[in-house]
């Protein structure tokens, strides 16, 4: 896949020249494999985070932690639909006639792909307070905090991070400078990305302290894959994005970090459900009895029941 149609440059550039470099850049095989590639774990991820969605939203009583988890599956799902739609966009070509279905598309990969961090980043610093500070947080955690926090980010990363700027300008055909074209993912980098490493160590060393004494809650478990996974997974489409915009980079490096996201958004509920389900048990369980044993841990003295 051409860097220019990954990166979402200039749709005018990208009219002009994504076809020629297409067939030039590369070998066809290798696109098709990609393109096949990355169209699976699309679907498959929409589906696993569409059943995460329907059993946290309107089938499982929700606590403040499922809150958080339920709006993470929401920006993977979003993530995963627009990476549908850019790879099959490459195969029929619709979007030269159609530039508004770009940015709208443009529009939903770049906010829900940054929400997702923000919203990693507000879970990991949940767990540590959780961790280091149980008392507090189990009876004394604000009512509502997590419905307020993802309803804060989302507002956040939609109008003042300059998704709803950049798109504009750029629907607009309007020039857009190289700070303001890597703005948001300059953001998310300097924001998330020390945040989620800090915390992802402290947890990750306060669960091999604490598993000399007691076995391990499948809660911790989850977030720590969960959170290495967007760091080894997720993370490097930032810095590519960056780095794409300064310097020349291979195609299939900026290939390769778009497979990696989508990769990323795809593989939470398959660590709900390896974590949760009970392997040595002969009853078959179901997504939803996984769900609630996973999330049952954050039961305590504060109870949220709305998104």
């Amino acid at each position: 896949m051409d860097a220019d149609l990954v990166y979402f440059d200039d749709p005018n550039d990208t009219y002009s020249s994504l076809p020629d470099d297409s067939v030039s850049s590369g070998n066809v095989s290798d696109n098709v494999v990609f393109g096949i590639s990355i169209l699976v774990i699309c679907i498959f991820g929409a589906v696993g985070n569409g059943i995460v969605i329907w059993l946290l939203g309107f089938r499982i009583k929700r606590n403040p932690f499922s809150t958080y988890i339920l709006n993470l599956a929401v920006a993977d799902f979003g993530v995963l639909l627009a990476a549908t739609f850019f790879v099959a966009d490459y195969w029929v070509g619709f979007i030269y006639d159609t530039p508004i279905i770009f940015f709208v598309f443009f529009f939903l990969f770049l906010s829900t792909y940054s929400s997702s961090q923000f919203l990693l980043t507000a879970i990991s610093l949940d767990r540590c307070v959780a961790v280091f500070f149980p008392l507090w947080h189990r009876c004394h955690r604000p009512p509502h905090l997590s419905t307020i926090v993802c309803a804060l980010i989302w507002v956040l990363v939609l109008f003042f991070l300059l998704t709803a700027v950049t798109c504009t300008l750029k629907s607009v055909r309007l020039h857009v400078s190289i700070i303001e074209e890597s703005y948001q993912f300059i953001v998310n980098a300097v924001l998330c990305l020390p945040v989620m490493t800090i915390a992802t160590v402290s947890l990750f060393i306060k669960a091999c302290l604490k598993a000399r004494q007691h076995r391990r809650g499948r809660l911790l478990t989850v977030i720590l894959l969960t959170l290495l996974f967007f760091l080894l997974f997720a993370f490097p489409f930032n810095i590519m994005h960056i780095l794409t915009n300064l310097i020349y980079l291979p195609i299939y490096m900026s290939s390769g970090a778009l497979l990696l996201a989508c990769l990323n958004s795809s593989i939470n509920p398959v660590i709900y459900f390896l974590v949760g389900r009970q392997w040595k048990s002969s009853h078959r369980e179901g997504m939803k009895m996984i769900l609630q044993k996973v999330f049952k841990e954050e039961e305590g003295c504060v109870e949220e029941t709305t998104v």
